[in-house]
């Protein structure tokens, strides 16, 4: 990790101190998760779920409407999974092979959403991960040989609910019994592996940034392209770029949801990928929160103090990030977004 510090200040980054200060800062959430994930929680013959996404952890492009539980698996065995999606929109989960942190990269391996799973009447489920699962069974996935982990994303309209959401449960099949004493060695690659995953993963966001052309406009919000690196679920689509503004301007943000989508947000991100502090501010703007007009559309405003409008995005200060439209499980096309970038104190007098 000595050098690690040279992702936040290498050249294209913010020259700025209170923003490379939270650059920092994430880094450091990146290295909690990777101690976590590689060390605490590394057995896949001892399995348990790490919560990706806290409060505090904001892991890759978080989103405050979802909760992401990971485990360490491995393609020798089977394992149970025992979760819950009461009260949330959706779920989806998925097993993947390598890591961000690794040189192969990360690979998805097999994957199932509540439009398939088998849910009884209390939002609750059991899915099975083997290396030869049935035929037509939709709470059963497959493990490659290469398999190392699996990730539940359910996704809520309520901050509260999510907050409530339990964690979910999995234990291996054959169980590998209690844990032994850690060795040395455990610890030296433990320790190795949790540097690797947050500097993999921290500069492969940072990397991801640096790759938007330089003719992709400021705060306006297109199409996301995806060529797979990504990973994202085939059913979601997303509008994304990025937003800059002076401490007197305000970005509105216009478009109409009117098509459809089993669940909308818009999420703002900060330079390196995190959501401001959620549980004061407001990060997210979904289809049950949102302030519709009239028409139906929906007008946001990023701004860096409050407008007196409804669905006002808060920066928290910062003078930069990302915004994305998150547009879940839909048939309409993707919405498009109109944007207008204007002196705060012109809001009331804008179209």
């Amino acid at each position: 990790m000595a050098d690690a510090g040279e992702i936040v200040l290498a050249a294209g980054t913010p020259d700025h101190a209170d923003v490379r200060a939270e650059g920092i800062r994430a880094l450091s959430r990146y290295v909690t998760f990777g101690l976590e994930q590689c060390l605490e929680r590394a057995d896949p013959a001892r399995p348990e779920f790490v919560d990706v996404q806290t409060t505090i952890r904001k892991y890759m492009g978080d989103n405050p409407d979802q909760t992401y539980f990971s485990a360490s698996v491995s393609g020798d065995r089977s394992y149970r999974i025992n979760a819950s999606m009461a009260d949330a929109v959706a779920v989806e989960i998925g097993v993947y092979a390598g890591s961000f942190g690794s040189s192969g990269g990360r690979r998805l391996v097999d994957a199932v959403e509540d439009s398939t799973l088998q849910v009884d009447p209390e939002g609750g489920y059991e899915l099975l991960l083997t290396p030869d699962p049935e035929s037509g069974n939709p709470n059963q996935l497959r493990l490659d040989p290469d398999a190392s982990s699996v990730l539940i994303r359910t996704y809520f309209t309520d901050l509260n609910v999510r907050l409530a959401h339990p964690r979910p449960t999995i234990e291996a099949i054959p169980s590998g019994g209690p844990s032994p004493m850690l060795t040395p060695e455990q610890l030296r690659r433990g320790l190795e592996f949790a540097a690797l995953h947050a500097t993999g993963s921290f500069g492969w966001w940072v990397n991801q940034r640096k790759k938007v052309p330089s003719e992709f406009p400021l705060n306006a919000f297109l199409p996301l392209p995806d060529e797979g690196d990504l990973l994202t679920p085939e059913n979601v689509r997303y509008l994304s770029g990025d937003w800059q503004l002076a401490p007197n301007e305000a970005l509105v943000v216009d478009f109409d949801p009117s098509g459809g989508a089993d669940y909308w947000a818009w999420v703002l991100l900060s330079h390196w990928g995190e959501t401001v502090d959620w549980r004061n501010r407001t990060a997210v703007i979904n289809g049950d929160t949102a302030v519709r007009r009239g028409d139906g559309s929906v007008r946001l405003v990023v701004a860096h103090q409050d407008p007196g409008m409804p669905n006002w995005l808060d920066t928290a200060g910062h003078p930069q990030g990302s915004l994305s439209l998150r547009w879940f499980r839909s048939h309409a096309p993707l919405p498009t977004a109109e944007t207008q970038l204007v002196p705060f104190d012109q809001l009331s007098s804008i179209n």
